[in-house]
């Protein structure tokens, strides 16, 4: 059998990227949630996540799912389809004084989390999410 021949990534091809900043930890109150692990300075893209686009006739089926927990509106195409973050943007909790906010980036298909103001390392990275909640607030 020949041996597979692995060929160089394609100029602009999705490549991992190493974040720092941020750790994945848990709040007694919240759960899991995403915390500074360095401070993160105003304005700062925090992370850009890659998404999957769900087609607009997709999300009443994700909404039967645990997945209608994590996902994000996605206005790209003017129906109202979702997308599936796969960074930890998904991971961050709800708050009516929100850290950081969502960007969408219609032009790199991606979620982009913003610090609105510093994030001291240690305190967590909340956003708000602009939608009924389901839970109880503990801000």
């Amino acid at each position: 059998m020949a041996a597979a021949v692995r060929s160089a990534p394609a100029q602009g091809s999705l490549r991992p990227i190493r974040n720092d900043r941020l750790e994945i930890r848990h709040d007694p109150a919240k759960g899991r949630g995403v915390f500074a692990a360095a401070p993160i300075a105003a304005g700062t893209v925090i992370e850009a996540a890659p998404v999957i686009i769900v087609p607009a006739k997709d999300c009443p089926l994700l909404d039967q799912t645990i997945l209608h927990d994590y996902y994000f509106r996605w206005d790209g195409g003017g129906e109202e389809s979702g997308a599936v973050a796969l960074g930890l943007v998904a991971l961050c909790n709800h708050s009516r004084r929100p850290r950081a906010r969502v960007r969408r980036n219609l032009a790199h298909a991606t979620l982009d989390l913003v610090a609105l103001a510093t994030i001291p390392a240690g305190e967590e990275v909340t956003i708000d999410y602009n939608c009924p909640l389901w839970f109880a607030v503990e801000d």
